[in-house]
């Protein structure tokens, strides 16, 4: 069944090659995600060779398919709307990325992970470069150049890891036997390049640099699977090899790196966030602090909280992109200078964005407020204060363009040209009504439960 699962999304991705009807296309791609949810259930703690669904692989792989099978629906809507005769790039290269995506939390061989993340790379892109352009060309050969520097520094890493076992096995779980054997000062250089590595994919400070340009060119839904669902596979990554330093004694090495890099990437959020023009940038840098924030809890020593921030920022994030693709579709400009009164000319989509920036920012009663603070108060006096201060900045970045577009004056903008499509605002609505109830009844038990299999004494 796990190799099924693997393979599924091939099936979308080869129709697409085939089919030009975007509606097709859309059905096609939602109910091959759809399937692969249901599959996945069925699939736990199942092994086939390589491949083992344990309960953080199977968290993650839920994640992934619920968000592909929503932002395929949304696709659907926003191309028709958009009248991309081109959609079917997006489904051929989206389906692609899903089987990448499937491969590394499928994968139970440490190299076999450091394959299907290189390929969610090039696979992710194609998405970038949909649309063709100087720009796009730019922001992709950027996001290549960058991503494939850090791919690789990690491979050193995965490299070492491999000569510090004795050559014996990648097998994750075998290696966490073994790892305990190992000379400690190379196995924390190991850690350095893996961090370095899967970090530039993850987005931290100070290897951001191709994140907001790929946000920012790839369409709306694209950029809406970049950031709610690729930059989990990175932190996926980085969450086997913490628990491998932990299960050798070093995880308090691993947790200063760990810790640093979040605070740093959550202070350099708050301050990019203020110098932004470009809405879609901006929810980029956004992305960027909450990983960043995601690290911290990890280096916390604590997986599960680092896993349900994941979760609530993919669903909030996704609803935010979605939403600024409702904004472009009618205003035509990804500046914010030209939007405004938005809740007065599409109220759904005005309150949707309202809601899905909310809780970017971390407020009640939205799950990224209980993961923020269950952090806060597990910090040392100095981690808290630049903590703190980090929150303080990002919020204030984020609300003087919320304000701005929704309820400034602004050029306007006519709907009388868009097709009405319930996709448009269904889609994003959904996403965050599913994070206003997770953020009301956290699944705390559920996620701790499933991150058992990373657990290590400190």
């Amino acid at each position: 069944m796990l190799y099924v699962l693997l393979f599924i999304p091939l099936l979308p991705a080869l129709y697409a090659l085939r089919a030009r009807e975007t509606r097709w296309l859309a059905g096609s791609a939602a109910a091959g995600a759809v399937l692969s949810l249901g599959l996945s259930l069925l699939a736990q703690n199942q092994a086939a060779g390589p491949l083992r669904l344990d309960g953080v692989g199977l968290f993650y792989l839920l994640l992934t398919d619920l968000l592909f099978a929503l932002v395929a629906l949304y696709a659907g809507a926003y191309f028709q709307a958009s009248q991309d005769r081109e959609a079917w790039r997006f489904y051929a290269a989206g389906n692609l990325f899903l089987f990448a995506m499937h491969g590394a939390y499928l994968a139970h061989n440490l190299g076999l992970l450091w394959i299907f993340v290189e390929g969610s790379t090039l696979a992710s892109a194609l998405l970038v470069y949909h649309r063709g352009g100087a720009r796009a060309l730019e922001a992709t050969w950027k996001y290549l150049m960058l991503g494939s520097v850090g791919i690789a520094l990690g491979l050193i890493g995965v490299i070492l890891v491999y000569a510090l076992l004795g050559g014996a096995t990648l097998d994750w779980q075998m290696a966490r036997e073994l790892v305990r054997a190992a000379n400690p000062a190379q196995l924390k250089l190991a850690f350095a390049f893996l961090l370095v590595g899967f970090g530039t994919k993850v987005g931290l400070f100070p290897l951001q640099a191709w994140l907001p340009d790929a946000h920012s060119e790839a369409p709306s839904p694209a950029s809406a699977l970049l950031s709610g669902t690729l930059l989990n596979v990175a932190f996926y990554a980085l969450l086997r090899y913490a628990a491998l330093l932990g299960s050798a004694g070093l995880f308090g090495f691993a947790a200063g790196f760990l810790q640093s890099f979040g605070l740093a990437s959550l202070l350099a959020a708050g301050l990019f966030l203020f110098a932004q023009k470009d809405y879609k940038r901006l929810l980029a840098y956004s992305s960027m602090e909450h990983m960043g924030l995601a690290i911290y809890a990890l280096g916390l020593g604590i997986p599960w909280l680092a896993m349900l921030h994941t979760l609530f920022h993919s669903l909030a994030k996704t609803a935010a992109f979605l939403s600024a693709g409702n904004l472009l579709l009618a205003y035509q400009s990804k500046l914010i200078a030209r939007v405004g009164a938005v809740y007065r000319a599409w109220p759904a989509t005005a309150g949707l964005l309202v809601l899905s920036l909310l809780s970017l920012a971390g407020l009640p009663p939205f799950g990224l407020f209980y993961t923020e603070f269950q952090a806060l108060f597990r910090s040392s006096p100095l981690a808290m204060g630049l903590y703190l201060l980090g929150l303080l900045g990002v919020f204030a970045g984020l609300l003087w363009p919320l304000s701005r577009m929704v309820f400034g004056e602004g050029p306007g903008m006519s709907l009388g040209g868009l097709p009405r499509i319930r996709a448009l605002v269904v889609v994003p609505a959904a996403l965050v009504g599913l994070a206003l109830i997770l953020g009301l009844f956290p699944p705390t038990g559920v996620v701790e439960h499933l991150a058992e299999v990373l657990s290590w004494k400190l």
